[in-house]
Formats: structure tokens, C-alpha cells, sequence
């Protein structure tokens, strides 16, 4: 029998430790590194239209109601500079509108300005920074507005580093101090004058996330901005009409300026879809570009006034007033990650209802109807672009439903849509596949 003798090669000691350190290196590389972008100026000008005729749309009756029990589901804290006491009243009323729409745990932060602006401009607005985040249900490599980035993050951005600030501000905005305003909250403006609160509402919809960051020099285009280039979560959800992704096109480009031009975006949010009747609701594109209203606004031609949907479209003209996000657009917010006050529901089918476990899932996920009814269900799994991944029938009697064989997706954001056949309401939430 022959006798082993095993002798320690220390040459292999370093080796080991440097690949140890390398790959400890190689994975802090790898950890989430939060960026940041600044906009150098508003995201959206708001223009004055000519006249079209008086038209009003009303607050739902469930903000009403919210509002006059002064029960919001978010707060707003705003800073007013210039403004006369009927402005500031106006204001606080859009404010408190929004305050009844949205949720998030955390205030948001307006600064807002009452002061002269070039001839037309009846307002501007837009988020003061943009962030990253890795936050769960938060898409990769998307910039968030940043009260949308908090609400995701369910935290301050004046909490410490790396981006606290003691003087944060999630929405800046200015509006015209020598327009024919009307101060008014009853959505019933003389046919002279521009209702403040409709101006005013549009504006905080762009600062809490309806952006797209869009520009071009008028022979390319570019929906990316910051250093890496990314695009805002808004670009996520659009597409043109062959349903190929806006994200799909080189950045920038002379392709991508043909489609900020071609007058054919369309938004693929599935709750925007599913709010807009099962059709991908049209984005403003027309040729030549118009800085401050293309890309990020509703179609002027598709969402005429007096349309409940008609608040984010790119002008409004006197007499003309909608104190109504629109159900579109309160889908499309869903679709980017906020959470709404009023979905859509009954007293028999409530989103406080159903619970969706476990989340992240990892090849089934169980719902669960709190609502104690048995009934016929139907399960819809779109991706973050509105495609339809999974279809399947349900029948429950003890409030439990199933959806399996989820193992070979892409790890990624999804929606899962429950739909009580017998009604025909439906509820959507997002889940994650780690």
C-alpha cells in the first residue's frame, strides 16, 4: 500500500483570495444603483384653444363625496407664491381632486407660481426629478416622477441620502396672472373665460407622472433622457399601430422622430385599454412636432370636449371646463404604479376584496374573493406592454381561485385581471414573477 503524502501548494492561497475579492467586487457592481434626472424645464405647456362651445364635466360623485367628508387618500402639500385669494381657492379645489384620486402614504410636494407667461400659455408643470428604483413591482431602468418614486418606495425623498433634501419639491408648476380666469368651482365657466380649476388640474397631472419626456430638433426624435439614456415608465406603455413598442425604435433617430410625428401612438396600458372600452386610447402625434404638448398628452381629434376622458388632451378653450381625471387616465396611472381611491367597483365586487398571493409568485398564484359570493370568474395575465400571456375560467365557491403553470415565464411586472362574469366588473393588480 503506498503512502500519500499531501503538501499545501500556498501559491494557491492568493489565487483563491483574489478570485473571493473579485467576485465580491464583481456582485457590489452588480447591486442597484439608484440615478437621477433633473429637467431643465416644465414637461407640459398648456395652450389656450379658441372657443368651441360651453361644456362642462363634473367631478365623479365619488370624489364629491370623499371630499366633502374631507377623507383624501393622499396629501398634498402646497406652496403658494402670488396668488390672489379666488386663485388659491381654485387651486386647492384641483388639489384636493387629485387628493381624492390617488394614494400614497407619502405628501406631495407642490410649488406653485402665480405669475406673467408668454402670450397663449394659460400654465406649465411637471416633476422636479426623476428616479430609478428597484422598488418591488417597479419596472427596471425606467425613470419614476418622482411622488410616483415615493409612493413606490413608500418613503419621503427628505429621508437621508443618497437623495435627501431638505427643501424637496415633487411638482413645480407656474400659471398666467394675466388670463381671463374663472375662479368658479362649479365647472360652469362664462363662455369668455378659462376655468383655473380644469388648468390647474391638467397641470398636477403631468407633475404626478402623465410625462413622456419627448423632444426632437426636428429631424430626430428621443424619449430617453439622463446619462445612461432611459426612458420615463410613461414610454413603456406606447406604442404605434402595428403594435410595435416605442422603446423599439433607435434613440435618437430620424425612425423615432417619424413616430412622435406619425400621428399613430397609441397607449397599451391594460388598464387605460380596459377603461377605454378594450381599445388602446390615442396619443397626441401630429407632424410637425409641437414642443411641450406631443407625446405626452391624450389626442386632441379622438378626445373631444365635454369627453370625460378629454382633461389631458393639449388645449382647452374658454367656457370649456372638466373637473374629471377620466377613467382612462386614472387606468393609465394604475398601469404606471399608482394606487386609486375609487376603482372601479360595487358593493358586491370591491378591490378591498380580492387578495392575490403569493406576490412575488413563482409558478401559480392564488385570488381569493373576501366577498363571501360564489360565482363564475374569468383570469386574464397581461405583460407590461398589454399583451395577453394567460387566459382561464374559474368557478368558485369557497372564494378561491387558481392560476398555474407560471414557472416558464420571464421574471417581470404583470397584471392579472379578475372579471366576474355575471356583472362584468373587473379588477386589475400587478404582480411580480421573481
Amino acid at each position: 500500500m503506498k503512502n500519500f503524502t499531501f503538501k499545501q501548494n500556498t501559491k494557491f492561497i492568493p489565487l483563491v483570495l483574489c478570485l473571493l475579492i473579485y467576485q465580491i467586487t464583481k456582485a457590489q457592481d452588480q447591486e442597484f444603483v439608484r440615478q437621477q434626472y433633473t429637467p431643465a424645464e416644465p414637461a407640459c405647456v398648456y395652450y389656450a384653444d379658441n372657443y368651441r362651445g360651453a361644456h362642462s364635466t363634473f367631478r365623479s360623485q365619488a370624489v364629491a363625496n370623499n371630499m366633502s367628508r374631507g377623507s383624501a387618500c393622499s396629501s398634498f402639500i402646497v406652496t403658494y407664491n402670488g396668488f390672489t385669494p379666488e386663485a388659491e381657492a381654485a387651486f386647492q379645489f384641483a388639489v384636493d381632486i387629485w387628493a381624492n384620486s390617488i394614494e400614497s402614504s407619502q405628501p406631495i410636494r407642490i410649488n406653485a407660481n402665480f405669475a406673467p407667461l408668454n402670450a397663449g400659455v394659460l400654465g406649465q408643470a411637471g416633476p422636479t426629478n426623476f428616479f430609478t428604483s428597484n422598488a418591488p413591482g417597479a419596472l427596471p431602468d425606467v425613470f419614476y416622477p418622482i411622488a410616483l418614486w415615493e409612493k413606490l418606495e413608500d418613503r419621503d425623498s427628505e429621508d437621508p441620502p443618497p437623495f435627501g433634501n431638505s427643501d424637496s419639491v415633487d411638482i413645480s408648476c407656474t400659471f398666467s396672472s394675466t388670463f381671463n380666469f374663472y375662479f368658479g368651482t362649479d365647472a360652469n365657466p362664462p363662455n369668455g373665460q378659462f376655468d383655473f380649476v380644469s388648468i390647474v388640474l391638467h397641470e398636477l397631472g403631468h407633475g404626478l407622472g402623465f410625462v413622456g419626456l419627448a423632444s426632437s430638433d426636428g429631424s430626430e426624435g428621443t424619449i430617453r433622457v439622463g446619462n445612461p439614456p432611459r426612458p420615463s415608465v410613461y414610454s413603456n406603455f406606447i406604442e404605434n399601430g402595428s403594435n410595435t413598442s416605442i422603446l423599439g425604435f433607435d434613440d435618437p433617430s430620424m425612425a423615432l422622430q417619424n413616430q412622435l410625428t406619425g400621428n399613430n401612438l397609441f397607449c397599451n396600458g391594460p388598464q387605460a385599454v380596459a377603461e377605454n372600452g378594450g381599445d388602446e386610447p390615442k396619443i397626441f402625434a401630429p407632424n410637425p412636432y409641437n414642443g411641450g404638448s406631443s407625446y405626452s398628452h391624450w389626442d386632441e381629434s379622438t378626445f373631444l370636449a365635454g369627453d370625460i376622458n378629454s382633461l389631458m388632451t393639449p388645449q382647452i378653450g374658454p367656457g370649456e371646463a372638466n373637473h374629471n381625471p377620466g377613467p382612462i387616465t386614472l387606468g393609465f396611472f394604475e398601469d404606471m404604479g399608482w394606487s386609486l381611491c375609487a376603482s372601479l367597483s360595487t358593493e358586491e365586487f370591491e378591490v378591498a376584496d380580492l387578495n392575490i398571493n403569493p406576490n412575488p409568485f413563482s409558478d401559480r398564484v392564488f385570488i381569493t374573493i373576501n366577498n363571501g359570493n360564489s360565482g363564475v370568474y374569468n383570469l386574464d395575465l397581461f405583460d407590461i406592454n398589454g399583451r395577453l400571456i394567460k387566459s382561464s375560467g374559474a368557478t368558485t365557491t369557497d372564494g378561491r381561485l387558481m392560476m398555474s403553470n407560471l414557472q416558464d415565464l420571464e421574471r417581470a411586472l404583470y397584471f392579472i385581471k379578475v372579471t366576474e362574469m355575471d356583472t362584468g366588473l373587473s379588477i386589475t393588480k400587478k404582480i411580480v414573477k421573481n
